[in-house]
């Protein structure tokens, strides 16, 4: 057998041996994606009461979603930050047990926020839990400060998973 003929039966090996590998490869299976069902709407409307007025103290807008494996959630949402002595603060809560927080202040003022002064952060996540998720509970805080009073001020609202 000449020289080239045993390095064009390597070669030809080789080749072979890669294919299957990189073909092997490109058929693993691929993680699923998940699939959200409907938004679910969120308007939370912060308030503080002194003196017989209203004051705007924060407003929490978005939607949140669930996927279709109950281990996931979505949360796209903007804290708006209208006269809160201080930053407002999102809790979420998981199935009733505390899971996640956020306080946000980027410095963009999106029109859902109904204009004015003040600060905002927005909130686009997806949210695994080790477990099934029931629902969530969300709850917005801020702080009114009247004269020489500082109040806080929190409301809250609850969505149940569609898919259990």
């Amino acid at each position: 057998m000449s020289r080239s003929s045993g390095l064009r039966r390597r070669f030809t090996t080789f080749l072979a041996l890669t294919s299957a590998v990189f073909l092997g490869a490109s058929l693993t299976a691929t993680p699923a994606q998940a699939t959200y069902g409907p938004a679910q709407p969120v308007d939370i409307q912060l308030r503080g009461y002194s003196g017989g007025y209203t004051t705007l103290v924060g407003r929490l807008v978005g939607t949140v979603r669930f996927d279709d494996g109950n281990s996931l959630y979505r949360l796209d949402l903007t804290l708006c930050r209208q006269s809160s002595y201080t930053s407002t603060k999102l809790t979420v809560n998981v199935n009733g047990a505390f899971h996640q927080w956020y306080s946000r202040e980027d410095g963009y003022r999106p029109e859902a926020c109904g204009g004015g002064h003040g600060l905002s952060g927005v909130v686009n996540v997806d949210l695994p839990y080790a477990g099934v998720v029931q629902n969530i509970g969300l709850v917005y805080e801020g702080l009114h400060f009247s004269g020489s009073t500082a109040t806080p001020v929190s409301r809250g609202a609850f969505y149940d998973n569609p898919f259990n």
